[in-house]
């Protein structure tokens, strides 16, 4: 029976289906469950959300996003953008959450390099071509899943602040931290963060 439906997949789609390839993928990211996002450890959050959780969230925005775009009539792929959602932590399995404050001009060109080759590690030829698209904001597709990661982040800091949990007042001057990389939806929901927090955009 497998064996009849593995046989069937590969005439729909014209290439081969490996099993095992799907095992190891999974748990290569496996590990991405129960790694903390640690920039919200160093602020005094605990519990906080893994990275997964945060993978998870981007997905959820970047849905949206396309939704917004093509309801203004923009041409996006939205399962290209999902795939990269997904993916665009993909090395952190193995590196874990490297923090802000650590990322200096040195280390993330080294962090660049290490996590590409942990990506052609781990990913299939397919996912890891999503994985360098997204990593070059090589098109529109990549600039919303990017847009879509600082929204989460932010939403997140929102969150955790009307919690009450963690010292997170500089995640609200870094203009980094609201790039809408020319996204016209992202823009505006950063606004709409912004309004709630009490605070205004950076550099706005």
């Amino acid at each position: 029976m497998l064996g009849s439906l593995r046989h069937a997949f590969e005439a729909q789609w014209g290439r081969p289906m490996d099993p095992e390839k799907i095992i190891d993928v999974v748990q290569a990211l496996d590990p991405l469950s129960d790694l903390p996002r640690t920039g919200w450890l160093l602020r005094g959050v605990r519990p906080c959300e893994s990275i997964a959780e945060h993978c998870w969230g981007v997905a959820l925005v970047a849905m949206m996003l396309v939704d917004a775009l093509r309801a203004g009539g923009a041409p996006v792929d939205g399962e290209r953008v999902l795939r990269m959602a997904i993916l665009h932590d993909a090395p952190e399995a193995r590196t874990g959450d490297v923090p802000m404050p650590s990322k200096t001009p040195e280390v993330v060109s080294a962090m660049h390099d290490l996590e590409m080759g942990i990506a052609r590690e781990i990913l299939s030829p397919e996912q890891l071509a999503v994985f360098e698209e997204v990593e070059g904001r090589s098109s529109v597709e990549a600039r919303i899943v990017k847009a879509a990661d600082k929204i989460q982040m932010m939403i997140k800091a929102l969150t955790y602040e009307q919690q009450g949990r963690g010292q997170l007042s500089d995640f609200w001057v870094n203009p980094a931290n609201f790039a809408d990389l020319g996204i016209a939806p992202a823009s505006a929901v950063f606004e709409a963060i912004a309004r709630r927090a009490g605070r205004p955009v950076p550099g706005g």
